[in-house]
Formats: structure tokens, sequence, C-alpha cells
């Protein structure tokens, strides 16, 4: 009922498009991709990878609440108008030992998993699904395991998954020390089909310090290199991604809290000139005035009830026709929190930034890619539709490296993410993930965030669109 809801809502009153200077962008109808088969609890962050070679084939997935407690998955071979059921099986197998079903046991070794990362290589043929997956009793094991498919998503490894974190060796990654890889982020070379994933690793025994590693494979996730970007003055690092120019170079994009936790916040950036096997010293290419800040209780900076989201996290893209680092971050420097742009040069020195026109209202939560013909993609979360009480997101472009900029809402309404969560205990956490997912071609931008669908609260949804610039 409320997937046809949702679609007739858009067709009525978005009537499909919106109009801004310079042409119009034409939003389809809102899929909520998560609905099938009867789902009714939480998925929140929400990656979303495009087969280069067939632009019709999507992949999604999310941290997902039911019973298996994993990864989710749904795969869409019609351009996203219908996707692979949640219930019962779409979820990633190989990473906890439940299903969704209590009768029958997982192929996986951990109690949980999480912070889902998706991409194809090259050639459409292989998809690569990267999950944390750890457990809730001592010694706390953890590892980012990567699994992949050869058939765009739709059947996956049930065993035979790869461990790309190492932290004490032969194959284990115990947190029982305080180590945790968090926030990681796969990205694949469309040029020479390198894999890279990132991760920061939070570390008790260290203090506060947070160093961020990346790992690089050229055989197709078989074999790794692992570096550690960061050490010694440079800590408290997270939220980090990497991106590839046409020539192959790569670099990573990070923001440092210099003083802990989410006081000041620098941004950084690192190249790799070697596919990975060695990286440039990071150099700081911004300073945030007051980064959104939305993690209860230990710190919740814009109005209204409080939530747990992704606020200032640095989204990167890069911009092979004006070969530009370009990097999507929102900070508050007014009433509002707003989305601003900054565009690096190859050499990391800063070319200009922008912000990104808005209403009044918060902005943030920040998505950002390029398509391969220089257009610049963004997505967000915009309370300004509401008068800065609930949550919309809106698609902005560029098609001048960012100088300039046209925008469109996506969702025909918004929710208050205060009153929508995932399950904690007997009553529920607000919390409507870290990210969300924009994917480009040179004529579509393709969005996944997370919705809502009753049951209230726990019902958090997968959902997708797309944008006609």
């Amino acid at each position: 009922m409320r997937r046809i809801a949702v679609v007739l809502f858009a067709l009525l009153v978005l009537v499909g498009s919106a109009s801004a200077a310079g042409g119009k962008i034409t939003i389809s109808p809102v899929v909520d991709v998560s609905a099938g088969g009867g789902d009714q609890l939480s998925q929140n962050e929400t990656p979303i990878a495009v087969n280069p070679a067939n632009p019709a084939n999507l992949i999604t997935g999310a941290n997902d609440w039911n019973y298996n407690d994993g990864c989710a998955v749904n795969a869409s071979k019609d351009g996203g108008k219908t996707w692979t059921p949640t219930l019962p099986n779409g979820f990633l197998p190989g990473i906890t030992t439940f299903t969704n079903d209590p009768t029958v046991p997982g192929t996986g070794a951990y109690d949980a998993g999480g912070d889902p990362t998706i991409a194809f290589s090259p050639d459409g043929k292989v998809a690569y699904y990267v999950c944390q997956a750890f457990d809730f009793t001592s010694p706390f094991d953890i590892a980012l395991l990567m699994n992949k498919s050869t058939d765009g998503g739709f059947t996956w490894q049930r065993t035979g998954l790869v461990q790309i974190s190492t932290f004490q060796g032969n194959g284990t990654s115990t947190g029982s020390n305080g180590k945790f890889a968090d926030h990681e982020n796969i990205h694949v070379d469309p040029t020479n089909g390198n894999v890279y994933v990132t991760w920061a690793e939070f570390s008790g025994t260290q203090g506060t310090h947070s160093p961020v590693y990346v790992a690089a494979s050229h055989d197709q996730g078989r074999t790794w290199t692992i570096d550690k970007i960061t050490a010694g003055n440079v800590k408290n690092n997270q939220d980090q991604r990497v991106v590839t120019d046409a020539s192959g170079n790569a670099y990573l994009v990070f923001d440092n809290g210099v003083n802990g936790g989410k006081g000041l916040t620098v941004l950084y950036a690192s190249k790799s000139t070697d596919g990975g096997t060695t990286w440039s010293t990071p150099v700081q290419f911004a300073a945030l005035t007051n980064p959104v800040c939305v993690f209860p209780p230990g710190c919740f900076n814009i109005s209204g009830g409080q939530f747990r989201a992704g606020g200032s996290y640095p989204a990167p893209a890069f911009d092979n026709t004006r070969n530009r680092l370009d990097v999507l971050i929102a900070d508050i420097r007014g009433p509002y929190a707003q989305m601003y742009l900054y565009s690096l040069k190859p050499d990391l020195t800063l070319d200009f930034t922008t912000q990104i026109p808005g209403g009044a209202g918060d902005h943030f939560m920040g998505e950002l890619s390029a398509a391969p013909n220089g257009r610049l993609d963004a997505s967000y979360w915009d309370r300004s539709y509401s008068g800065n009480a609930l949550v919309d997101l809106t698609y902005a472009t560029s098609s001048d490296g960012g100088h300039s900029w046209r925008q469109a809402r996506v969702t025909p309404s918004g929710y208050d993410p205060s009153q929508w969560g995932v399950p904690s205990g007997s009553s529920f956490r607000p919390f409507i993930g870290d990210y969300n997912g924009i994917a480009s071609t040179n004529t579509t931008a393709y969005m996944t965030w997370t919705g809502v669908a009753p049951p209230q609260p726990y019902n958090l949804e997968i959902e997708f669109a797309t944008a006609t610039p």
C-alpha cells in the first residue's frame, strides 16, 4: 500500500520533475527497495553501485536489523524499478551465523555485520561488497570481509570471503584490546580495476588516536597491500574515502578531530601514484567552522529532537573533465548547516570553494559523484521544506565544475528522524544511518537513502530514485 501511495503522490505532486535555472531536472517516482517480502524492520546506510557495462543493473545494501543482523543486499535488473526482496534472503551470505529463519543457520562466523559498501569492476563482471563483521562477546572479534558476485548482485559467495583487515595476523582481528575497524569504504578504479578499501581503526589502547588505513588490490581482491596512512599528530581520523583519476592516481580524503571528538575539525587529502602501494603525507585543505555533529548523547548541534546520522562527513569525487578532486562537506557558518564544495588541483592545493545554494533550514550528510562527462551530482538531507523540522532529500547538479548548481526535491514528503530508528532493547534508538548513496552515469544520477514506512518507529527503509539533469 505504501509503495503505491508514494508513487502516486510523486507523480501527482512532483509530476516527475522540478524546474530550475538552466534546465529541467526530472526526478523519478520513489521506490521502496526494502519493502519486498514483508519486511517491517530497520535498514539504514545505503550504498549504491551501477554496473558500468549495464546501467540497468544496480545493487544497494544496508545495515539490516532483521534476524540475520547483518548486511542487506538488493539487486535490480531494470534500472531500479523493481528489486530483489529483503525477506527472506536479502542479506549478504558468509557474514553472520544467522539467516532470517531461526531454524536455518547462517554461513558466516560472526554475530552481526554492518557498514556496507559496494562497487563494480570496470567490465561489470564482478561486484564487490565489503561488510564489517563483529561479535558481541569477548574477545570481540571483528573483521572487514569482502564478498563477490559474478551475476550482478543476484547471488553471492556463501564461503571463502576475503578478510581484508588483519590486526593480529593469522586471519584474526580481535577487538578486545579496543581495536575496531569502522566506516570502511570501497572504490574500484574504472580505468585499471584496482580495488581500494579504506577504514579507520578506533583503538582504546591508543587513547583518542584513530589511524586511517588503505588496502589496495591489483588482482580483484585476492591479495592486498595495507598501508597505515596517518600517525603522530594527525590523529582522531575517520570518515575516509578513496577516489581515482583517469590516470590511475588515487586520492584519499578524511576528516580529523584536532581536539578529539568533534571539536575543531579539519579535512585532509593524500595521494598515491603507484596504485596504493605508497601514499603522500596528508595535506590539510580545509578547517570547518562548526561541523554538524549528530551523535547523541555525545553531541547534537542542530535544532529539533535528537537523532544519530552522518553530519559533516567529507564526500569526494574526481572530475576527470577538469582534472579536479572535489569534496562535499556540511558546515554551520550561520543559522543553519549548509553544503560546501572544495575543489582541489591534482597536487592537492585548493583551487576554489563554494556553497551549494540552500533555503532556510539545515543541509547535511551529503553524497557526491562525478559522471564521466564531468557533471557533478550531489544529494543531502534538507530541512528547508518543513521549517527545519523534517528531513527530505535534495538532489543538486553542476555542469561547470561546481561553480553553479541546480536543485530539485527528491522526496515527496519528509519525516522526523527523532521519531524513527533501530531496535534497542525494548525500545528504539533514533539512528537513520551515517551515509546515503549516489552514483552517476552521463545521463542519470542514481540515489539511495534511508526512508520510513509503517509501522513506526522501527521500519526504516532503503528508498531509491533517479534524477535526469
